[in-house]
């Protein structure tokens, strides 16, 4: 199926709501991948402490329903949008867009993994215990290296972002 044929399937039987999301995600997409292209090495996101914040306190269902509900609009503009962005790009976005929705305690998490003799490394958004925009299954074949969050509107180091370029996304 072409990008245009879901496209057009998408507007036939996707809510308004839903639209609006997916053209909110493809917007914060653009917006991390900008920041990453632009911004220096190391100033697309800070390491915090991996224990650093709420990174435990569970989410409310409410609010769980809304972070899936964005974390889905992230997956769908990354899959069917203008470009498919790496992981640490889509980590971004979605919390950008988590934060512009008043969800807070959220943290990017990268992890790294051997594959062979090379690592691979992988980025994703927790909330608590809840893994957003990413399964849990993939994420624990990772090692949390560290939390990091958006610098400003996002930054990276060259490990993380060397790391990412050679992972399987």
């Amino acid at each position: 199926m072409t990008r245009v044929s879901v496209a057009i399937r998408a507007l036939r039987c996707g809510s308004w709501g839903d639209l609006r999301d997916v053209g909110e995600a493809q917007l914060a997409l653009l917006r991390a991948q900008a920041s990453r292209w632009l911004k220096p090495v190391g100033e697309f996101v800070e390491v915090t402490p991996a224990d650093a914040g709420p990174g435990d306190t569970p989410a409310a269902p409410a609010q769980t329903q809304t972070c899936e509900r964005i974390a889905s609009a992230i997956d769908r503009a990354a899959r069917y949008g203008v470009f498919h962005p790496l992981c640490l790009t889509r980590a971004a976005a979605l919390s950008q867009m988590l934060d512009a929705h008043g969800i807070t305690g959220h943290r990017i998490r990268v992890g790294v993994r051997r594959d062979g003799e090379a690592f691979v490394a992988h980025a994703w958004v927790e909330l608590g215990q809840l893994v957003l925009g990413d399964t849990t299954v993939n994420t624990r074949a990772y090692l949390p290296l560290t939390s990091v969050g958006r610098k400003g509107s996002g930054a990276t180091s060259a490990l993380q972002r060397k790391a990412e370029h050679e992972g399987p996304d």
